[in-house]
């Protein structure tokens, strides 16, 4: 915490989340060494040198699994916009966790151990007794039988990626808060009696459900929107109670089905907390172009088919925020027969439409004042076609007036009120409104599909933009996070294996511990966001630690001439106990957080999830696949080199 206020992190829900998982994580490094402490108290050793040897000979090991934890949140200065806001709080205060624990272990709990561990008589327990035995005796047979749990592990982690991806995805996962907003709006026809009366109706409707605790009602739609001059609205804000039985979702529908004479008018707002509208709600669709009117037309197109796919509520293409203007289309070859330019005939148009024209300069007190002429006539649509334009003598002398509609075509066409441009080229947007109960990735794919078949004309294209992209380009990120981060893993055990071969053990592990983390969101119907890819990230440095100190351990006593076999037994009879010990640590720390009780818990509740899913693999995978792989990848006996310096 003092580490946090010094470098400016703030208390939040995120940098909360991480001191939660870094509660979980700050002792695995102090169970590490007190364990093999007191293992080695049990074999003889005095309290000071089993206290010094307990912690030198899992010092390098616990050094390198608190950097691969560490590192993984490093390739945060790769990322960009919010996502970097979100990881860089949760990784300073996980780093500070990891950093502060090691400290601990290395000096703290030595010094302890050696004071504190008096007695040399190890307890034994019967019960955990016999579940080591039957621990060895199927790692014996898995160490015979090797391609068995290498086959069944690579298959579930086929089935649970391609089931992935079918999964719903979410930008910010929604959270339940203790307050809803709803907009009543009836045509604009309705009096003011008439929507006060139907506005207290609907208050007192829903004032009446038990987790109702209170309904306020404002004039005018809400203030996420200006509201329609077509209605005329009437906003709610219903404040819920905190013991409430129900979640927002179920509340809202017990609003529906109480107000069923309204049901087109009344319009629920259930996640009042829901941070996915940082990245735009909905489907949006950017078509580019240079005609306004073409730009239009491809914008109800699509509009049609966007309706026909399922999970579309509503669309707007435009046409909605556009106004009615009088266009003149100048015929050329016209004007040149009566001797004018399109410059002369514009010129001639907009004086006749300007109110005023400068008369001449007045001075009062060395203050100059323009005096202007006000014009009387006022030009219209239907005035406009008569305006005249020139004055011309035919070949007998006789005087022709030439107007407007003898050169030109005078009508009335709707215009956006804004042109937008992206990249210099002109862009109108298509937006879709999501249906209640449908996810707006899975609604997305459906709409690329359907968009295949339509071809826009040569010079204009489209993209898809809004939340859905927001979800993509957060993915993007943390995918390359995620490879950034099993590089800097490699290359910390690289050091503390001083091996190329050995880190690969422990690197294979990653990808199959994510079909725990992907088989908890399946299980749990928890939507794949951004936070829960946290998770993913986070799980990256987590599960490689117990395989560190593992196969840490098999090395120290294959060097000290022990048989490959005998020394993963060995070593899985000694490390079970503490690799148990940290999983469960950390699986229980994340547990609360993972079960999403308290307002604003169904943030972080994701990332929770795909935590506990994978460590839980993760330490199976350990237990039975670290010691099949080692088996696999060491054919070659280890040999001790001794390094000696003669003068």
């Amino acid at each position: 915490i003092v580490l946090m206020y010094f470098s400016g992190v703030t208390l939040n829900i995120i940098s909360l989340s991480g001191l939660a998982l870094g509660v979980g994580m700050l002792v695995d490094n102090s169970i590490v060494v007190i364990e093999n402490t007191y293992r080695l108290r049990n074999l003889g050793y005095s309290m000071v040198d089993a206290a010094v040897q307990g912690a030198q000979q899992v010092g390098g090991a616990i050094l390198a699994s608190t950097l691969t934890t560490v590192c993984v949140f490093l390739p945060i200065v790769f990322t960009q916009g919010i996502s970097r806001q979100i990881f860089t709080d949760m990784g300073l205060t996980i780093g500070y966790s990891l950093v502060a624990s090691l400290i601990v272990a290395m000096t703290f709990v030595p010094a302890l151990s050696s004071n504190i561990l008096t007695s040399e008589t190890e307890k034994k327990s019967k019960l955990f007794d016999r579940f080591v035995d039957w621990y060895e005796r199927a790692l014996r047979y898995n160490l015979k039988h090797k391609w068995i749990v290498i086959g069944l592990t690579t298959a579930l982690l086929a089935v649970v990626a391609y089931k992935t991806l079918t999964m719903p995805m979410a930008f910010i996962p929604p959270m339940d808060s203790p307050q809803m907003q709803m907009t009543l709006s009836l045509p604009k026809e309705t009096s003011r009696q008439e929507l006060i009366d139907a506005s207290q109706e609907v208050a007192k409707i829903v004032g009446e459900i038990e987790d109702v605790e209170t309904v306020a009602v404002m004039d005018g739609g809400n203030m996420m929107s200006a509201g329609s001059s077509k209605t005329k609205d009437m906003s709610f804000y219903v404040v819920l109670k905190e013991d409430k039985t129900l979640d927002n979702n179920g509340v809202a529908n017990l609003i529906r089905e109480k107000t069923p004479q309204y049901k087109d008018q009344l319009t629920v707002t259930t996640d009042s907390m829901n941070m996915s509208a940082l990245g735009g709600s909905g489907i949006s669709i950017a078509i580019k172009g240079n005609d306004l009117d073409q730009l239009q037309r491809i914008s109800t197109d699509m509009s049609q088919v966007l309706m026909k796919v399922e999970g579309i509520k509503s669309t707007k293409d435009g046409s909605e925020d556009t106004i009615q203007e009088v266009r003149i289309d100048i015929d050329k070859q016209k004007a040149m027969e009566h001797g004018l330019t399109t410059a002369q005939v514009y010129q001639k148009v907009s004086e006749a439409l300007k109110e005023s024209t400068d008369a001449t300069t007045l001075t009062f007190d060395g203050e100059d004042l323009k005096a202007k002429i006000s014009h009387t006539k006022k030009e219209s649509k239907e005035t406009l076609p008569l305006l005249e334009i020139a004055r011309e003598e035919d070949k007998d002398g006789k005087e022709t007036v030439t107007a407007l509609g003898d050169i030109a075509r005078v009508y009335t066409a709707k215009s956006p009120k804004a042109i937008n441009r992206d990249n210099q080229s002109r862009t109108m947007t298509l937006s879709a409104e999501i249906q209640e109960g449908y996810n707006v990735s899975l609604v997305a794919r459906e709409v690329e599909k359907a968009l295949k078949g339509y071809e826009v004309p040569k010079g204009y294209s489209y993209e898809m933009v809004g939340e859905n992209q927001t979800i993509k380009d957060a993915m993007s990120d943390l995918v390359t996070m995620i490879a950034l981060a099993i590089v800097f893993i490699y290359l910390i055990m690289v050091a503390q294996f001083q091996s190329l071969l050995s880190p690969f053990i422990v690197l294979f592990t990653i990808p199959l511990a994510f079909t725990g983390g992907l088989l908890a969101l399946q299980l749990t119907g928890t939507v794949l966001s951004v936070v829960s890819m946290i998770g993913f990230l986070i799980l990256a440095g987590v599960v490689v630690n117990n395989g560190i100190v593992f196969v840490d351990y098999v090395n120290q006593l294959r060097l000290e001439g022990m048989d490959k076999n005998e020394a993963l037994v060995k070593t899985g009879r000694d490390r079970i106990r503490p690799i148990l010990m940290t999983a469960l640590t950390t699986i229980l720390a994340m547990s609360t957080m993972a079960l999403g009780v308290g307002m604003g818990a169904d943030m972080s509740q994701g990332m929770a999830v795909v935590t506990i899913g994978g460590l839980s693999y993760a330490t199976l995978l350990t237990l039975f696949l670290v010691p099949a792989l080692y088996d696999i990848l060491h054919k070659k006996p280890m040999k001790k080199i001794e390094v000696s310096f003669e003068e």
